[in-house]
């Protein structure tokens, strides 16, 4: 058949002052105070707090215990004076009579984290007496002496944890031998310029909000445990065998896939050097939080990538898995790839770690990221294993790199992170319909009530599919019709100039919007405001078809996308008129005029990578 292709792509370039988005008052306070500014940098006075971490913590297999001592130096850079303190005790999730949004199994309920010791600016603290236990996981502290603007606090602080066996939330045993440690010991909450200290709970729903801090961590383990971590061992040639730690090193350099430790190693134990106990001696640079995966019984594979072409820096991408598990073989392969791809494609920006370590939980499916290590399953289907992998690792950049609050926002890391596997996967697999399938994922929520708009804040929500759409489905779908509509070249350029103006700090939505309203050089406002501000629903419809070939096609929901419209004339022939998002900026009709000299035979509006809730009123025949 003769093909007729006609693409308008109109875009008038206007530079708006005037904000048209709601703008809270808290946020705005930020304006006021230049620590944020309108034109999407960081502020001339915008700052942030960070935390020395210093850490001693013995694994105790045994008994399922963590017993950690940690000195930490708190530097608060802001300009407030501190009369309270916020520290973050995750694993009072699991205490006893505790508020919770997620299912716990009875076998994982403790009396929580138990505080030993507490010492902060040379003052002795007792949790107990001190601050009766009405927290939930935030442990408030009304701090003795003040703390000072531009100023560094000692704190000192002694704990234990019980590891959950049973069902666990983001950290637990998964078969013995077979741990994933993370939100493990005490952490010091972020303060920041919007809200001061975060009181958001983690009640199971929320997930990271921390500042980029620096961590030295002694990790002693029984003697036949591999660790993985976040950061750099610093003595492995303590710990391994010589043969063992020369493949490690092979895997650093080799654009190979490299199997540093095998089942036959474990059978002629010829992995660790001799020790009751080993320690490992761990260093972590500019990270947000630390985890680690501790196993007697992993296959260690490793490869690497060179990420900076400039720089020639390299990558170690390596996963630990059980002998056998589906798909797990060719893991450390599809995690160079995916490095790959996010360092040189997009976002375009070079992996930000020293390695990028995956971990298989062992379960059917499901995945979580912390910083350099993520904790997957083993899906049914090669393509939803991909997909986990590279999702995972993809949120090194959002919130890691990107120091989002997730907490509040969770659409800015996980909707980029849900964004992000579609252009890999089709060109892992031509056939891949994942963006599809994201649309459709969306579209089976959109406009329902429960629907909430993505800027209403994520610890708000209380229903799971709410929140999974909101964090995922639905600011997937924006990106998504966001590239479409400003086109490859100026998407990924915006997206550049927000990388690199807060890369290491605590942006927004409104850095976000700003930053991108100022590079395309137009107020986006009327993209904004619908797709993140609103409820509603994206639905085209085809309003009338006259005799003379005008079209008329309407908006009836309030999102704007994209119009395709696809035709066939009773001679055979096929032809195409597109246009962006863009055309619905002051119009909700637009009239096209599909060719005069031909006899229309059908009509059909939209694609399957066009989000349209109503597919009924997307035809015409003749």
């Amino acid at each position: 058949m003769k093909k007729i292709a006609i693409s308008l792509f109109t875009f008038c370039v206007i530079i708006v002052s005037a904000q048209d988005i709601p703008l809270p008052l808290n946020i705005a306070k930020a304006y006021e105070n230049k620590t944020r500014s309108h034109d999407g940098n960081p502020g001339m006075n915008y700052w942030q707090n960070r935390t020395q971490y210093k850490i001693d913590a013995v694994v105790d297999p045994t008994t399922e215990t963590i017993i950690g001592k940690a000195s930490l130096l708190y530097e608060n850079n802001s300009p407030d004076t501190l009369r309270r303190l916020v520290i973050r005790l995750y694993q009072d999730f699991f205490r006893k009579g505790n508020a919770r949004q997620w299912p716990v199994s009875n076998g994982d309920l403790t009396d929580g984290t138990k505080i030993t010791r507490l010492k902060i600016a040379g003052e002795n603290y007792d949790p107990d007496e001190d601050f009766p236990r009405w927290w939930i996981t935030n442990f408030t502290i009304r701090l003795k002496n003040r703390i000072v603007p531009h100023s560094t606090t000692p704190i000192e602080i002694d704990w234990e944890v019980k590891i959950p066996t049973e069902r666990g939330l983001r950290m637990r045993k998964y078969a013995d031998g077979h741990y994933f440690i993370a939100y493990w010991y005490p952490q010091i909450a972020v303060y920041d310029d919007i809200d001061g200290w975060d009181g958001v709970e983690y009640l199971g729903m929320v997930e990271f909000y921390n500042d980029i801090n620096q961590f030295e961590v002694n990790l002693t383990v029984p003697g036949d445990y591999l660790v993985r971590s976040t950061g750099e061992t610093q003595n492995l040639y303590e710990i391994l065998q010589q043969e063992i730690l020369k493949r490690y090193h092979k895997a650093e350099t080799s654009d190979e896939v490299i199997r540093i430790i095998t089942p036959e190693d474990y059978a002629k134990g010829k992995i660790f050097l001799p020790g009751k106990t080993h320690t490992w001696k761990i260093k972590a640079k500019d990270v947000p939080d630390f985890s680690f995966a501790m196993s007697t019984q992993s296959n260690w594979d490793g490869t690497s990538l060179v990420v900076d072409s400039t720089l020639n820096r390299r990558v170690l991408t390596d996963v630990l898995y059980p002998d056998g598990t589906r798909h797990w073989d060719q893991a450390a392969e599809i995690s160079r790839k995916s490095v790959q791809y996010m360092s040189f494609k997009l976002p375009g920006v070079p992996f930000p770690y020293p390695h990028m370590t995956s971990f298989c939980a062992g379960s059917q499916g499901g995945g979580m990221e912390t910083p350099m290590m993520a904790n997957d399953g083993a899906p049914r289907t090669f393509d939803s294993f991909v997909e986990l992998l590279f999702h995972e690792i993809s949120h090194t950049y959002f919130p890691f790199y990107m120091g989002t609050n997730e907490r509040k926002y969770a659409w800015m890391d996980e909707g980029w992170a849900a964004y992000l596997p579609g252009d890999f996967t089709k060109e892992l697999d031509p056939q891949s319909t994942y963006m599809a399938e994201e649309i459709n994922g969306y579209l089976n929520f959109a406009g329902e009530e429960a629907a909430l708009p993505l800027m209403v804040p994520s610890y708000q929500h209380n229903n799971f599919s709410s929140a999974r759409i909101a964090a995922y489905n639905h600011p997937a779908v924006a990106y998504h019709i966001l590239r479409q509509t400003l086109g490859d070249k100026l998407f990924k350029k915006a997206l550049h100039a927000y990388i690199q103006r807060w890369q290491g700090k605590h942006p927004i939505p409104f850095d976000f919007f700003n930053t991108f309203n100022e590079v395309v050089g137009e107020n986006l406002d009327w993209f904004w405001r619908p797709w993140f501000f609103e409820t509603g629903y994206p639905d085209l419809g085809i309003k009338d078809f006259s005799e003379n070939n005008q079209l008329i096609i309407e908006k009836i929901g309030n999102l704007p996308i994209p119009a395709e419209i696809n035709y066939e004339t009773e001679a055979g022939e096929e032809g195409r008129i597109t246009y962006p998002a863009s055309v619905w900026k002051d119009q909700h009709e637009i009239i096209v005029n599909l060719p005069s000299d031909q006899s229309i035979q059908s009509i059909k509006l939209g694609s399957d990578l066009i989000p349209d809730l109503n597919a009924d009123n997307n035809h015409w025949e003749k």
